[in-house]
């Protein structure tokens, strides 16, 4: 004879299934949403120009202190190319991204690009620590409390956001800056 597995027990084996199934459906649709943002949203998945025809698009003025405990605001560079850069020293994805950062940097810096690492949420004694392992050349600004951080809306890190000469953000959460920082050069040496 068969043995019958007591009531109690079939239930969880039941929730159990469902919970899998449920968990399954999920990933699926959470692999089927960025498979579309991807491939049929480009601002979003390649870093295009944003174009808005509201105001909102201007990035918030924000004063923040450096590692040597200057303020540093960010209308002192009006009239710049600036490219803000949201992190945290325990994100891999962050730390895989200061390569690129720095070439970045190395190839636009004498044309006049402002680069800013704004580091969310973290000490200054990690910050500077990460800054000087990585051998950061462009300057780290304080984020301690995460204002900025949540005026500009960030909700994970890393995010960069390209503004422009005229303060409007033209980018937000660029994957390549490339075609956009040629762009944004070319523009100065045409005018």
């Amino acid at each position: 004879m068969k043995k019958r597995v007591p009531v109690k027990s079939q239930l969880w084996f039941k929730k159990g299934l469902i919970m899998k199934k449920a968990l399954r459906w999920l990933f699926s649709f959470i692999l089927v949403c960025n498979i579309i943002i991807f491939f049929f949203i480009p601002n979003v998945a390649q870093g295009e120009e944003i174009t808005k025809t509201q105001d909102d698009d201007r990035a918030s003025d924000f004063t923040l202190k450096d590692l040597d405990g200057r303020n540093v605001r960010l209308s002192d560079y009006k009239g710049k190319i600036i490219l803000l850069y949201f992190m945290a020293t325990w994100c891999p994805e962050c730390r895989g991204t200061i390569p690129q950062l720095k070439e970045i940097y190395s190839l636009y810096n004498a044309k006049g690009l402002v680069l800013l690492n704004i580091n969310v949420m973290e000490s200054r004694e990690k910050a500077s620590a990460f800054s000087k392992k990585y051998s950061l050349p462009f300057p780290t600004l304080l984020d301690g409390e995460g204002k900025v951080y949540q005026s500009y809306g960030v909700v994970g890190v890393p995010v960069k956001a390209l503004i422009d000469r005229n303060g409007r953000i033209i980018c937000w959460n660029c994957r390549t800056l490339d075609k956009l920082l040629e762009k944004q050069f070319e523009m100065k040496t045409t005018q």
